[in-house]
């Protein structure tokens, strides 16, 4: 098995499971886009990757809560990977399966706003008002 890590769109949610011992299993996939400097300062989409992602214990069920189909969610997964080939319409084909070890989702910028950007900020130029008394000694002392 390979490591990998990527980030992509959530797919289908297939659900939170539990095995006969009752550990729990939550599994969905993973839309991982590619694409390449098209020379005119864009990029242009060379295709997609479907990842089956499984996550184990404690983690699969806090993710159960927080990924969910439809929501245009992103996600970070690092993991060991594994092909396996299944029949489909008398077609052989090859699935890309992840056992992930960390699965974090990515959060977006609300609309509107763009990310790493502060929802109150100065404009260019702009005074920021100290607070009052800011840098006087309290209590009549030296400062230090």
């Amino acid at each position: 098995m390979a490591q990998v890590s990527f980030k992509g769109n959530v797919g289908k949610v297939r659900g939170l499971a539990f095995s006969n011992d009752g550990k729990p299993r939550f599994s969905f996939s993973v839309a991982e886009g590619h694409s390449k400097p098209n020379g005119n300062g864009g990029f242009d989409d060379i295709g997609t990757t479907w990842w089956n992602v499984t996550v184990f214990g404690k983690q699969a069920e806090d993710l159960a809560d927080i990924v969910a189909e439809g929501q245009k969610q992103r996600v970070v997964v690092a993991g060991r990977s594994s092909t396996r080939e299944y029949e489909a319409n008398g077609e052989t084909r090859t699935s890309l399966d992840v056992i992930a070890d960390n699965v974090g989702v990515v959060h977006r910028a609300p609309q509107g706003q763009q990310q790493g950007q502060p929802a109150q900020q100065q404009p260019w130029g702009g005074q920021q008002q100290a607070a009052p008394n800011w840098g006087v000694p309290q209590g009549g002392g030296p400062a230090f």
